[in-house]
């Protein structure tokens, strides 16, 4: 009997792991509670939620669904991205609120950072890291042509639904230049939001601190 016990728990596991689901695993730790194959079925089972609520937060691709899945997985796989989303958000001008967000048009002396409204700027970026990091998508010949261009590609890119875009104006001689960029909190982030927009033919180079 005992035999005929323990092959049918392997069984039971092995179908479990066929299965791969959240319930498979809920229901195999019901069934066999003295199992060696328990805490594997746990690890499992929290990496299998983990992963579920990561989608949801993505798919919703909001601050609060982002700020939810940083308080319910601390220590995530997701968490690190989670944090960097939700800091972009925060430090976008307007996206509490339903305002669209328009590109700031900079004067060279002036640099190359935005300057957040100062009621913003202390209710949501007090314990945010500043945003030193750039991606530029396009340079052109004229303001409109590159305020054009910022709204055409946040409609085809969610990735960029939660960056402060800028123009920075620059010159070759007589001729000025129209620079369509975007501050992103982190090197890493920047360089996986290009990643992800040159996979999809949209151009995207990435502007270190300082230049």
């Amino acid at each position: 009997m005992a035999a005929f016990g323990g092959c049918s728990e392997l069984q039971d596991w092995r179908s479990t792991q066929r299965a791969d689901t959240l319930e498979a695993y809920e229901s195999f730790v019901l069934r066999h509670p003295q199992s060696q194959y328990v805490p594997v079925a746990q690890r499992r089972a929290v990496a299998l939620i983990e992963q579920r609520d990561w989608l949801i937060a993505t798919e919703s691709d909001t601050a609060a669904d982002y700020r939810a899945f940083i308080d319910t997985h601390p220590k995530g796989r997701w968490t690190r991205e989670a944090q960097v989303r939700l800091q972009n958000f925060l430090a976008t001008p307007g996206v509490l609120g339903p305002a669209a967000i328009e590109p700031v048009l900079l004067d060279p002396a002036e640099g190359p950072l935005a300057v957040l409204p100062e009621d913003l700027a202390q209710t949501t970026l007090a314990e945010s890291a500043p945003v030193t990091h750039r991606i530029q998508l396009g340079a052109y010949t004229s303001r409109e042509k590159a305020l054009d261009a910022w709204r055409e590609a946040r409609t085809r890119h969610v990735e960029l639904q939660g960056l402060v875009s800028q123009v920075i104006v620059g010159s070759n001689g007589p001729v000025y230049i129209y620079r369509l960029q975007a501050s992103v909190v982190s090197e890493e982030w920047a360089r996986e939001v290009c990643r992800m927009l040159v996979a999809t033919s949209q151009s995207c180079v990435y502007v270190p601190p300082g230049r």
